[in-house]
């Protein structure tokens, strides 16, 4: 779980706000810093490459979903400091990164890829699974600062070896590795087949980059852990979604069906600081989100997320998410607002928090 922070970033960020002050033009100053910033810390060009991403967060709850009970949540997070590395030889490409938001180096991607005729690739090392979209995508191209719960579950690396490629519209990836068990005998699959519809989905959440045609993907994944339960075990689980946009109007679909002795959490960097959700993705379940965003101008989109999944009673737990982005320099510089309201049927951990959070740089 990610902590709360007063370092120097955090002290950068109130001193700027601070001395900011109305109508002096100070604002658009630190704006311009910002988009300066974003510029700097981009991906290098040449034979060998590097990208610094930068996400920090402002996170207030006063409700049980964050606190348990007890006191306030105020404070900052560090959502990512993300630093990455790649270059290639010998036909060989490479790519290493790192997350430095806990103080300590916590390894990401960390492996070697080469291309297999025309329309194939293959990768060995420590990487995602393809499983949903909003699990795999940039941190920097997330329409909100949190992943969609599903997405989150599987936000997550692991070492392996991975098969993909796209011919036109159809792409498909199987990848196997090491899984919950480690390096015994059963392995987590991922069977991933998708169709992109116009010029696809794209690289980043929202309606950023849409036209007056219709750019989407659809995706199905399927998922298979045998040895993640002692015993005779059923962890065959299916994710069906649909991602794209529309003109100034973006979505995003995923249903899942999670076999009985499947699951999984959320990954560390989601919501505020000890955010008490309790609701992991269970087994035998059918959790879904729907998504939907507007490019209110190219610099302001607003979107609005609705979630719902089980807990261990059976009952259903849902969210509402409502959030704001203001782009600076695209993805790679934009302040986003979170506003997070939850209801659980079972374990009464209802509640909201609320996320002011500051996102620069680029992941590769």
């Amino acid at each position: 779980m990610k902590r709360l922070v007063s370092t120097p970033l955090g002290i950068v960020l109130i001193s700027s706000i601070g001395a900011a002050g109305p109508g002096d033009g100070t604002w658009l100053d630190l704006d311009s810093e910002i988009s300066d910033l974003a510029a700097s810390l981009s991906p290098t060009q040449g034979g060998g490459n590097f990208a610094v991403l930068t996400r920090s967060a402002l996170g207030y709850s006063e409700d049980d979903v964050a606190t348990g009970g007890g006191p306030n949540v105020f404070g900052f997070d560090l959502n990512d400091i993300d630093v990455a590395f790649w270059g290639g030889s010998g036909g060989f490409t490479y790519r290493v990164g790192f997350d430095l938001d806990s103080g300590s180096a916590s390894l990401e991607d960390a492996y070697a890829q080469w291309a297999c005729g025309e329309s194939a690739s293959v990768r060995i090392g420590n990487f995602k699974p393809h499983v949903l979209r909003s699990g795999w995508i940039d941190p920097e191209g997330q329409l909100f600062i949190d992943r969609t719960v599903l997405g989150s579950t599987y936000d997550l690396w692991d070492a392996g070896a991975q098969v993909f490629g796209q011919t036109d519209n159809l792409g498909w990836s199987v990848s196997a590795q090491n899984g919950t068990t480690g390096v015994h005998s059963s392995h987590l699959w991922v069977l991933g087949v998708w169709w992109d519809i116009g010029a696809g989905a794209g690289i980043w959440e929202g309606a950023r980059g849409g036209n007056g045609e219709l750019n989407a993907t659809l995706g199905i994944s399927i998922t298979n852990e045998s040895g993640r339960t002692a015993g005779p075990s059923d962890n065959t689980s299916a994710l069906l979604e649909f991602n794209g946009n529309y003109g100034k109007f973006g979505f995003g679909i995923e249903l899942a069906d999670i076999d009985k002795d499947d699951g999984g959490s959320v990954s560390s960097d989601f919501g505020i600081h000890d955010v008490n959700l309790e609701h992991p993705i269970m087994g035998d379940s059918n959790p879904y989100s729907v998504t939907l965003s507007y490019l209110v101008t190219p610099d302001v989109e607003v979107g609005v997320r609705r979630e719902v999944w089980d807990d261990s009673d059976g009952d259903d737990t849902n969210a509402w998410t409502l959030g704001a982005n203001y782009y600076r320099s695209g993805n790679n510089a934009k302040w986003q607002a979170q506003f997070t309201s939850t209801d659980d049927s079972s374990h009464g951990d209802d509640g909201a928090y609320w996320q002011v959070g500051l996102t620069v740089g680029a992941s590769r």
